[in-house]
C-alpha cells in the first residue's frame, strides 16, 4: 500500500465516523450496557485501519458498518452469557462501607428473577446468618477460612452455616407478602 493511498484510506475512514456513530446509537437503542457508541466506532477505526490491506472494494462505508455490526454483536453474546447482579453483603468488620459488590450469573429472565428472590429471602435474614451464607456460598470461603476471619470454632461455623442455609430456604420457600393495592385500581373509571 502505497503513502498516498494510505493517507486517504485513513482519511475517508474518519470521513465516515459521524455516520458510524449514528449507526452505532441505532443498533445500541437502549442496550447501554453494551458499551458507548463511540467506543465501537472507535474500535471499528482501529480494525479497518489493521485491516486495510484486506480492503478490496470500492464500497468503504459498506466495508465500515460490517465491521461495527460485527463489534456489536459480538457485544450482544457477552452480554448475553453472564450478567452482573449487585448485592449488598452484611455489615461486617471488613465491610464497614456496607457498598454492593457484582454478582455475576447466567444471563436468562428465570436466573435473575430467581436471584432476585434468593436476595430478598436472604435480607430477611439476621446479620450473623447473611454473613456466613455470603461468606461461604458468594465468596467461597472454605469453613476455616471463615471460622478465621470470624475468630470462631470450625464446628460453629458448620453449625451457623446449617442453621442459616435451612432459615434461608424456608425463606426462600415462604409465600411473598402481598403487595398493597394502588388507591387507582380500587375505583376504576368509569367507561
Amino acid at each position: 500500500m502505497s503513502a498516498g493511498f494510505a493517507l486517504d484510506f485513513i482519511e475517508r475512514v474518519v470521513a465516515l465516523r459521524l455516520a458510524l456513530r449514528r449507526q452505532a446509537t441505532y443498533w445500541i437503542g437502549t442496550r447501554g450496557q453494551l458499551g458507548s457508541p463511540d467506543d465501537f466506532v472507535q474500535d471499528t477505526i482501529v480494525t479497518a485501519l489493521r485491516s486495510a490491506d484486506r480492503f478490496e472494494d470500492d464500497n468503504l462505508s459498506g466495508w465500515l458498518v460490517a465491521i461495527l455490526r460485527g463489534h456489536i454483536r459480538n457485544a450482544r453474546r457477552r452480554a448475553a452469557v453472564r450478567v452482573c447482579v449487585p448485592l449488598s453483603p452484611p455489615c461486617s468488620e471488613d465491610n464497614e462501607d456496607g457498598g454492593e459488590f457484582d454478582l455475576p450469573v447466567a444471563a436468562s429472565q428465570e436466573t435473575a428473577l430467581e436471584l432476585g428472590d434468593v436476595v430478598a429471602a436472604l435480607r430477611t435474614l439476621s446479620e450473623a446468618d447473611q454473613q456466613v451464607i455470603v461468606l461461604a456460598r458468594v465468596d467461597g470461603l472454605s469453613h476455616e477460612q471463615i471460622a478465621t476471619r470470624l475468630g470462631l470454632q470450625v464446628g460453629t461455623v458448620y453449625a451457623r452455616l446449617s442453621r442459616a442455609t435451612a432459615r434461608l430456604r424456608a425463606a426462600y420457600d415462604a409465600e411473598p407478602a402481598a403487595a398493597p393495592t394502588p388507591a387507582c385500581a380500587m375505583h376504576p373509571r368509569a367507561a
